[in-house]
């Protein structure tokens, strides 16, 4: 039965003297990444934490990126120190170091040196990451978000609370914080889809913790803590999936080895993760979004529900002629494209259908696997 709201665990129990690492993945997308900082230097002193962004657009988008950062409106300033360690400095095309406006927390923005998708982006700063001093855990936080003050204090203290090694948030939409947009995601093999969990629901009220936990498969991507030991225990994100489904599969084998939760008074509003329901957004989608889709839903059923392989197929190729129906026959063809690139094995980067398409932003403001019915 749904609780009222407050009645579980509260972040000022929870007491953090090593900054922990938010991470976040952008690609030529400014604003958005300025936006979400904005936000954070209105999060609580506890606890502590540092920034490290990927820009997966390369070292010019890097550029396009810091007056956005730096300006008189933005929510940086230049590092008065700004040495970069020598081991983050070789592993990228180049890196700035900076402080959020009126806070002790460093942001290092960090150009890839190539496109290495939303996985690759993440684990690029976590190989750095976990070669250095031990954290508690790091948040995992889309560019298009704009957390409440609160939201990492109650990660870290619901995941401390109720031993869970990976824990997602509230996720709301920007402008309508009084529904849910995802508690978490749900796998549904029959329909060979992805549900995000009380999709629409409204926010207002707390659900029983055990019987939502239960029904989580993983956190949404948009916002997710993991603990360090978890991260040892479970490894780094699938880069094979490139984009989309990889923090599906990172929640399931968390869910295995570590438990996953998620935190109610975690509240971080977000601007995608929209449901395709109109033929407006089925044609306006990318290709590459709907490829990357189709192909990695396949190599998710084949990794962990195998018996459910030829049942998903037939459901895809269905799914694949509605766009047809509404007359998106460009994204008809990237998706039985993306299960033929499937049925032959691709992972990784899809080098062929970037070459021919501009990629969109990582992660895709129009949603990820948490999207509702996808």
């Amino acid at each position: 039965m749904p609780r009222p709201i407050g009645e579980h665990f509260s972040a000022t129990r929870m007491i953090s003297a090593t900054p922990i690492p938010i991470v976040i993945v952008g690609y030529r997308n400014p604003r958005d990444v300025a936006e979400c900082l904005k936000a954070l230097r209105e999060s609580s002193a506890d606890p502590a934490f540092d920034v490290y962004i990927c820009e997966n657009g390369g070292m010019a988008a890097v550029e396009a990126l810091m007056p956005s950062l730096v300006g008189a409106d933005g929510p940086c300033d230049a590092d008065p120190a700004p040495t970069v360690p020598a081991e983050i400095a070789v592993r990228f095309a180049g890196v700035h170091r900076l402080r959020l406006r009126g806070r002790e927390a460093h942001v290092f923005v960090a150009a890839a040196t190539e496109n290495l998708g939303y996985a690759g982006g993440i684990n690029a700063w976590l190989r750095i990451l976990l070669t250095g001093p031990a954290f508690p855990g790091v948040w995992i936080l889309n560019p298009d978000t704009q957390p409440d003050p609160l939201a990492l204090a109650e990660l870290v203290a619901w995941s401390t609370a109720r031993r869970k090694g990976m824990v997602g948030s509230r996720v709301v939409p920007l402008a309508r914080p009084e529904i849910v947009q995802s508690r978490g995601l749900r796998w549904r093999p029959l329909l060979g889809s992805t549900e995000a969990v009380d999709y629409h629901a409204p926010s207002s009220i707390e659900p029983d913790p055990d019987a939502l936990e239960a029904r989580i498969d993983a956190p949404s991507g948009a916002s997710l803590y993991v603990t360090h030991a978890c991260i040892r225990s479970i490894g780094l994100m699938d880069e094979r999936y490139f984009l989309y489904f990889e923090d599906l599969d990172w929640g399931y084998r968390a869910k295995s080895h570590c438990g996953v939760g998620y935190a109610y008074k975690s509240i971080v509003p977000h601007h995608g993760g929209t449901t395709i329901g109109s033929a407006a957004r089925r044609s306006a989608r990318s290709q590459l979004s709907v490829y990357l889709e189709f192909r990695n839903r396949v190599h998710f059923v084949r990794q962990y529900h195998h018996t459910w392989l030829p049942w998903t197929l037939l459901v895809l190729f269905t799914r694949s002629l509605e766009f047809g129906i509404v007359g998106a026959f460009a994204n008809m063809r990237a998706a039985l494209s993306g299960l033929a690139a499937a049925v032959r094995g691709e992972t990784g980067r899809p080098d062929r259908i970037l070459g021919h398409h501009r990629p969109p932003s990582v992660p895709l403001a129009e949603g990820r696997s948490e999207r509702n019915g996808s």
